[in-house]
């Protein structure tokens, strides 16, 4: 979801510097980098992602988000990424707004009961819609109740003679932004990036061996 890379602050830099600076130069960023967005996924983890949501699993995100960090010694060794190992709850949708739209033009959109039975991977694999579709108590309706929109029923109780509604079926949904992951990341990076260099920096100097 994020990546920050310095190669262009890298190169600035170096001009200025004497031997010794600019060959601890890269495990300085790299570190900072690391460092920075460690700081970054904190905060997000505790506090942005618990303020916009209804938490009902503190484990999902805390899972989801991972950091592929930087490596002073490679290539790419000037930039790191926290992005969501998981893919699921559209969290980037959620932190930036826009359209979700279902696969074949159908989005099976959960129920309050179906939200209410979620694990901590998600709708739990007997409600999810192909599964219960299959099943001879679920069934897909292309009307109810009047209404023009599609859903998904399952059948229960006593002869299985009552209907609970699990999904209704539409082709997108709207997707409001609610999640400030980049507001968030931006902040906390403006605030302490600059001072994990400098710490980092001298330190790197400090050890180097001569």
């Amino acid at each position: 979801m994020m990546t920050m890379d310095v190669s262009s602050n890298y190169k600035k830099l170096s001009r200025s510097l004497d031997k010794l600076g600019k060959k601890q130069l890269p495990f300085a960023f790299s570190k900072t980098l690391n460092d920075t967005m460690f700081a970054v996924r904190k905060h997000v983890v505790e506090k942005t992602y618990p303020r916009s949501f209804d938490v009902r699993d503190p484990k999902f995100f805390t899972a989801s988000m991972v950091v592929d960090k930087s490596n002073h010694r490679t290539a790419a060794g000037l930039s790191v990424t926290l992005r969501d190992k998981l893919g699921r709850g559209n969290l980037q949708l959620h932190a930036t707004g826009g359209t979700k739209t279902g696969r074949a033009g159908r989005l099976a959109i959960p129920s309050r009961y179906t939200k209410e039975r979620r694990g901590t991977r998600g709708v739990r694999k007997p409600l999810r819609p192909r599964e219960v579709v299959q099943k001879p108590k679920g069934f897909f309706a292309e009307r109810f109740s009047g209404g023009s929109k599609a859903a998904i029923f399952q059948r229960y109780g006593r002869g299985a003679k009552k209907l609970r509604l699990l999904y209704t079926v539409q082709r997108s949904a709207k997707i409001r932004k609610r999640f400030r992951f980049y507001e968030d990341a931006q902040r906390i990076t403006k605030q302490v990036s600059q001072k994990l260099f400098k710490k980092n920096f001298a330190h790197a100097v400090k050890t180097a061996r001569r």
